[in-house]
């Protein structure tokens, strides 16, 4: 399975011939090319056990400290909220790999994920684009992706917000998604956000 990932932490030729050093030390992974321009690369890897190894290889691309102590504070957030809805968050800024294996093994394990793929909450009410985090699991896995359709949450809990106001939720749920031959992450997240905009242009009675 090839894999396309991008990281903000990649800002040079130097840190592309890192990661290619380093992804080849790990049996059953191949480093595929790198773009320092656009702060990605490609890998490919032959099943879940090696993408866990380089992950924990290129661990350090993916490590959300800033040396300011916001990191700290996210992190204790990320736990409480972990704890609270078991919950974990996905990595919006490096590397997603850490994120991709953590809710693979929860697939594997028998459980239902749900993923928010915009990212963060929307200032505008406008639904933002989808990140492929969700079409690369999706295809990793093999698991079905059901599309849901959220409306009236930021009247809740707007951007910004941290304690919810009372309100009125609609939920709508679309027909299971699957990967088609020959797709890729990228189109079959798109056609996942087709879904859910599809879902929320059905009234409710």
């Amino acid at each position: 399975m090839q894999l396309t990932l991008s990281s903000p932490e990649i800002t040079c030729d130097h840190c592309i011939a890192t990661i290619e050093r380093t992804v080849g030390a790990v049996d059953g992974a191949r480093f595929v090319r790198g773009d320092a321009d656009a702060r990605q690369f490609a890998i490919e890897v032959e099943h879940g056990a090696v993408l866990d190894a380089v992950a924990a290889a290129l661990d350090v691309f993916g490590h959300p400290g800033n040396g300011d102590g916001r990191s700290l504070k996210r992190e204790c957030l990320q736990l409480f909220v972990a704890a609270g809805f078991h919950a974990f968050a996905f990595d919006r800024h490096g590397m997603p790999l850490r994120s991709i294996r953590t809710a693979a093994q929860l697939l594997r394990n028998g459980w239902n994920v749900l993923m928010y793929p915009e990212g963060t909450r929307s200032r505008t009410g406008r639904m933002a684009p989808f990140k492929p985090g969700v079409g690369v699991l999706a295809r990793f896995t093999g698991r079905p992706v059901v599309p849901v359709h959220v409306s009236g949450g930021r009247r809740i809990l707007p951007c910004g917000a941290t304690v919810p106001r009372p309100g009125r939720v609609a939920v709508r749920y679309g027909a299971a998604l699957y990967f088609e031959a020959g797709e890729t992450a990228l189109p079959f997240t798109a056609r996942l956000q087709e879904a859910v905009h599809e879902l929320g242009s059905i009234e409710i009675a």
